[in-house]
């Protein structure tokens, strides 16, 4: 290793001298891979879906898929409106969402011949106008909407309506709200279940479940589980987009108030998210270009920086668009993470850079030395932090391995143009060394950052001298009780965790929640493995008794449950002069069978919804309010058991009967699961990860043991501190710990390669302690700060989740600079670090791992 440290050091050191003759075929280079990866950048496509966070063969996403193969999608859309008026059974307000409902139906007669429409992907639109009723008229089982064709005027016409919508058991909360001042349409896309090899989109006045049936019969020509297109964002946006036309049409909106939910509507929320972490990028590179001006004295400097920043970005956005991986809301992490990494190792260079110029060396042995001293450290700590980014790669959520490896890459390719660009550009344009004596106006337009934080830095190392040990303890302590903290940390998600409390969609959430009939909604997705399972008494029964045990159990959590038992015992008491008693399953098969077959007449597109044609496979419906995932997870697992109970009864019958909880809702609270299992394990194996690499590096435990220390805090002050004051994590905090491992043990590299050179030449310890800081303390300082306004400059997105990991990353990454500049020394002192045994071979062979000068 030391051979392979000794080569890497030495090509590293001529790096420079080697490209600065060659500058045209660099830049050539370089710019061409530059419009590559621009091309790239334009292939990058954005997901924000779901469905995507699963690998295609996990078990979760192929029930998933069997479910929409069966029922179609149920990544709709549901709005929620308030009458202006008061009441929603008024003939304004159901004149008002008729219009709505017959323009997302029949846009297509205003399409010209060849045009499509983003309603395209709208399969159905369910509301008051359209709530099916069951009705008997000479023996025969009729299914009418609530309200017809036409929107009556007069009092006693919409009395009669508003009574019927009251009779019937399952429209209150679902179609309205008990004091009926708001009321639901529900919008049915075909998002998630378009399939794969399909290029027709379902056309409109198609049966419902059509196209899934089409599907459903490719699929078992293929023999294989269903596979269909993932949803484009670009599709929601679209949808989104024209659902705002219609709704904010006057003759609809001066009558209704919407709130609005759904992926449809989220999407909207994500693009401005996505403009403005764009601007909180830019804020921030802003406030670290004017950092850098104040401390390097150089506008070459900032230009550099910047321009080695940006391109690390583009490339790296580039490559992922040619590799065909998708960017999902974590590219924000990536994007900073290339800020502050790509930041941090230019900071480095230059600033060694300078040092020497300011020492009185000429532009190329200044250069030279710059990366002779900081070149392999930046390589070092690229390789600990790429170790922090793979050890997300071990999950089962597609885009979290994603995040892994465009932040892995965006690592090394900051280091690379770092290595290979930046002594070319240098070249060009130098930074010049500080000027000896600056003008009284020139001191207070730029102030010497640099002098002042020097002096600072300077009394550090005799307060800690003074008492090594008490240090220790303090730290040792602080990091006792972040671990503790940290074992009682606890993963809670919300569907609305991501939005400000005033945002319409956090609103609408809890409006669902409080007056509807819930925001969340999970399916149990049946397959009696044998056909006609669904006319049986006794399978319609034992899901009868599960349907009330979850009501009854789980009140605090399920709002409403619907199947077709629903429908059996609503069209039964229909069938028997409306008598109350007959609300109820037939008793015998056969009036089972002629009731679903009646029903089937009277309306085949609501049976398709609730059951299969060969009444094999059916869909029970459960509502739900929004809670955490964190109180879900139990809620679920008893759920599980009583829905499984329910099973065990219908296998004595049917043994091959199976039954998968599913839906999108269900998914989130699979994914937070897996997050918690697996991102726990990666932050446990990054650590390893970055301890082996350490003690590689320093080749002595004691030295990796001590580089790793300092490093622990920041890492677990998060989750500490989160768990003392029992705030949950989401899923951007739950990837800071890996993260903040990765760049915190940049400094400690660079600290301890420093000492570790100056210590190497007499085995003073307090001597080279002095002269570490004085020469690298600047440079780690001013790292952290850039470090730090990175990830700090988030704290103020709108955004709960952003903020936090603003908040939180900022924080760690300042508790990494007081372990680096107090708790390092400290423990370099106390265990009395010298590297003895390396000194001796010095003499031998020169020391492999330069430090670095001033950074």
């Amino acid at each position: 290793m030391k051979r392979v440290l000794q080569a890497i050091a030495e090509h590293i050191t001529h790096v420079p001298e080697r490209l600065q003759r060659r500058k045209l075929l660099v830049l050539t280079f370089f710019a061409l891979a530059t419009a590559v990866f621009c091309y790239g950048l334009t292939q990058l496509k954005f997901d924000f879906t779901l469905e995507r966070w699963f690998e295609q063969d996990d078990a979760s996403f192929i029930a998933y898929n069997e479910f929409h193969e069966q029922f179609g999608s149920e990544d709709g859309v549901v709005i929620v409106y308030k009458a202006k008026d008061g009441d929603v059974f008024s003939a304004q307000s159901l004149q008002a969402v008729q219009g709505i409902r017959e323009e997302l139906l029949n846009y297509h007669k205003h399409l010209k011949e060849g045009e499509v429409s983003a309603l395209d992907h709208i399969v159905d639109v369910d509301c008051l106008i359209n709530a099916f009723i069951l009705t008997v008229k000479d023996d025969i089982l009729l299914s009418s909407g609530l309200v017809g064709d036409t929107v009556p005027t007069d009092r006693a016409a919409l009395e009669d309506i508003r009574r019927r919508a009251l009779s019937q058991r399952d429209f209150p909360l679902k179609f309205f709200s008990k004091d009926m001042q708001y009321a639901a349409i529900y919008i049915k896309t075909d998002f998630g279940a378009i399939p794969l090899d399909s290029d027709e989109k379902p056309a409109s006045g198609m049966s419902i479940d059509m196209a899934q049936e089409i599907a459903a019969a490719a699929s078992t020509e293929k023999k294989g589980p269903p596979r269909f297109k993932p949803t484009d964002t670009a599709d929601y946006l679209a949808l989104n987009a024209a659902l705002k036309v219609i709704l904010e049409k006057p003759q609809f909106a001066e009558h209704l108030e919407y709130y609005k939910v759904g992926s449809t509507i989220e999407s909207e929320h994500q693009l401005e998210m996505g403009k403005e972490v764009a601007v909180l990028y830019l804020a921030a590179l802003t406030i670290m270009l004017v950092s850098l001006l104040l401390v390097f004295r150089s506008l070459s400097a900032v230009v550099w920086s910047f321009l080695i920043v940006i391109l690390s970005t583009i490339w790296t956005l580039g490559i992922a668009g040619l590799a065909g991986l998708a960017a999902t809301p974590f590219v924000t992490l990536t994007i900073l993470l290339i800020l502050t990494m790509g930041m941090a190792d230019v900071v480095h260079i230059i600033s060694g850079y300078l040092f020497f110029r300011n020492e009185g060396h000429d532009f190329k042995a200044a250069v030279r030395m710059a990366y002779e001293k900081a070149g392999v450290a930046c390589l070092l700590t690229a390789i600990t932090a790429m170790a922090g980014m793979l050890s997300l790669l071990f999950t089962n959520l597609v885009p979290i391995k994603h995040f892994s490896i465009m932040s892995a890459t965006g690592v090394v390719v900051a280091l690379f143009l770092t290595l290979y660009l930046l002594p070319v550009l240098l070249d060009l344009w130098a930074p010049v060394p500080k000027v000896k004596k600056a003008s009284a106006v020139m001191q207070r337009l730029m102030p010497n950052v640099a002098l002042a934080l020097q002096k600072r830095l300077d009394k550090v190392l005799p307060v800690v001298e003074k008492r090594p040990r008490t240090f220790v303890a303090l730290f040792s302590v602080v990091l006792a009780v972040c671990i503790y903290g940290a074992f009682h940390v606890k993963v809670d998600y919300t569907s609305y965790d991501q939005y400000p409390k005033e945002s319409n969609f956090y609103r609408s959430i809890k409006l669902l929640d409080e007056e509807m009939a819930g925001s969340a909604r999970v399916s149990l997705y049946v397959d009696l493995g044998k056909d006609n399972g669904f006319q049986d008494p006794e399978v319609l029964r034992a899901v009868e008794a599960m349907q009330r045990k979850l009501e009854t159990d789980y009140r605090k959590y399920v709002v409403t449950t619907s199947s077709i038992v629903d429908i059996v015992k609503d069209a039964n008491q229909k069938q028997n002069e409306g008598r109350p008693e007959m609300y109820k399953i037939p008793d015998s098969q056969l009036e089972l069978s002629q009731t679903l077959f009646m029903f089937n007449t009277a309306d085949p597109e609501e049976r398709e919804k609730v059951v299969s044609e060969n009444y094999r496979k059916a869909n029970i419906t459960v509502t739900l309010r929004t809670f955490g995932s964190n109180e879900y997870t139990d809620v679920f697992a008893a759920m599980k058991q009583d829905v499984n109970d329910t099973l065990s009864v219908i296998k004595k019958t049917y043994p091959e009967a199976t039954v998968s909880i599913t839906g999108l809702f269900s998914m989130g609270l699979q994914a937070a699961d897996y997050l918690m299992t697996n991102e726990l394990q990666s932050f446990g194996l990054s650590l390893l990860v970055i301890s082996l690499i350490l003690l590689i590096i320093f080749n002595s435990f004691k030295a990796g043991f001590i580089s790793l220390v300092p490093n622990l805090i920041p890492s677990f002050l998060v989750l500490g501190i989160l768990g003392l004051l029992d705030f949950p994590i989401d899923f951007y905090t739950m990837m800071l710990a890996p993260i903040v491992v990765g760049i915190a043990v940049d400094d400690t590299i660079h600290f301890v390669s420093q000492y570790r050179a100056e210590v190497l030449k007499d085995g003073d310890i307090r001597r080279a302690l002095r002269d570490t800081v004085k020469e690298c303390g600047q440079g780690i300082v001013f790292t952290s700060l850039v470090l730090g306004l990175g990830f700090g400059i988030m704290s103020i997105a709108s955004s709960p989740g952003l903020a936090n990991l603003g908040k939180l990353g900022f924080l760690s990454i300042f508790s990494g600079l007081l372990c680096e500049l107090f708790l390092t020394p400290a423990l370099i002192m106390v265990f009395k670090l010298n590297f003895a045994s390396q000194r001796d071979e010095q003499r031998v062979e020169p020391d492999p791992v330069p430090g670095n000068a001033q950074a």
